[in-house]
């Protein structure tokens, strides 16, 4: 089970969907992506990638998946907010569609994307994958576990493996979690909740997606979940770090935990009380990150596939910063 001969990548022209793609390629497989009807493809555009546009939220053929001897099920709404329907359409029955369509393909290896949102937010040391599951703090992290206990029932009919970013996954390609910081930082309202003092895992992309494909080829892997992060930082250590990569000004505000919690739980009510449109400025999800130390380190990783993440915090700042210098996206 050691070669990829031909890969299929489910989200193919998102952010990890795309990093994915490109660090295939460079190992010389062929990649077929499956994207949504109409979406953006220009970042996966290249040799050795095909596009197939189809909708997972719909039942799939079966002829997607022919020839194809590993899939990397990347799609998801990964949002904190939405409609309830939305996220069990993409992550759960998507997740049965992808599936359901591997099997019948006679793909041999199916690589999910999870989240270690699946797990309570509630503090840890020194997490690992077998920490309790059953997030219930909003339709993202429900569904994500969900789709993961899926995933675990068709073992039988075809080898699974799972993998679990760190909770902060960046690097080139990020569109939306650090120019969101970027924004906060130029416009000098981002507060550091409780001080920034809590630890929290993070994932360089180029790591991430190595690791997926050590995944994806070992015997060992199958039937199995892994967390695939590299640096444990500080908040108030990572947003600095971010800072100093970018050239923007270092927050000096700061808020406590129970008053940023309070402020989000307000602002949710009234998003769905009014109700308001969009997504709310302010939700606990968010705020939950700040409530202890989020550290899941990937010692079963590197113990079984010999992930040792090479790019650290600084230097995959510093390529994440010329990225997006280079894109106009900072």
């Amino acid at each position: 089970m050691g070669v990829i001969s031909h890969a299929l990548v489910t989200g193919a022209n998102g952010f990890i969907g795309s990093n994915l793609c490109a660090a295939l390629r460079a190992h010389g497989v062929p990649v077929r992506a499956l994207v949504l009807p109409g979406s953006d493809c220009s970042n996966i555009a290249g040799e050795g990638v095909d596009v197939v546009a189809a909708d997972i939220a719909e039942p799939l053929s079966a002829e997607h998946f022919a020839g194809i001897s590993h899939v990397f099920h990347l799609a998801a709404i990964a949002l904190d907010w939405g409609p309830a329907s939305l996220f069990e359409r993409v992550n759960v029955q998507g997740t049965a569609h992808v599936l359901q369509g591997s099997i019948e393909g006679g793909v041999g290896h199916f690589i999910h994307m999870s989240s270690l949102a699946v797990h309570p937010y509630t503090g840890y040391t020194h997490g690992d994958e077998g920490a309790p599951r059953g997030s219930r703090m909003n339709a993202y992290t429900e569904t994500k576990s969900r789709a993961e206990e899926l995933v675990l029932s068709r073992q039988g009919e075809i080898r699974v493996t799972i993998v679990r970013p760190g909770v902060v996954p960046y690097g080139p390609g990020d569109r939306l979690s650090l120019p969101g910081i970027l924004d906060a930082l130029d416009r000098g309202i981002y507060a550091h909740v409780g001080g920034g003092n809590t630890l929290v895992s993070v994932s360089f992309v180029g790591n991430l997606v190595e690791g997926m494909i050590l995944a994806a080829t070992r015997e060992s892997a199958v039937a199995q979940t892994y967390i695939l992060s590299d640096d444990v930082v500080s908040w108030r250590g990572l947003i600095d770090a971010i800072a100093d990569a970018f050239g923007k000004p270092r927050a000096s505000r700061g808020v406590p935990f129970p008053l940023a919690w309070l402020a989000a739980a307000l602002v949710e009510s009234a998003y769905r009380l009014l109700p308001l449109r969009g997504v709310p400025p302010l939700t606990r999800y968010r705020i939950s990150l700040f409530r202890g130390d989020l550290v899941f380190p990937p010692d079963k990783a590197a113990r079984e596939l010999g992930y040792h993440p090479p790019v650290g915090l600084e230097e995959g700042l510093r390529r994440t910063a010329l990225w997006m210098r280079r894109n106009s996206a900072g």
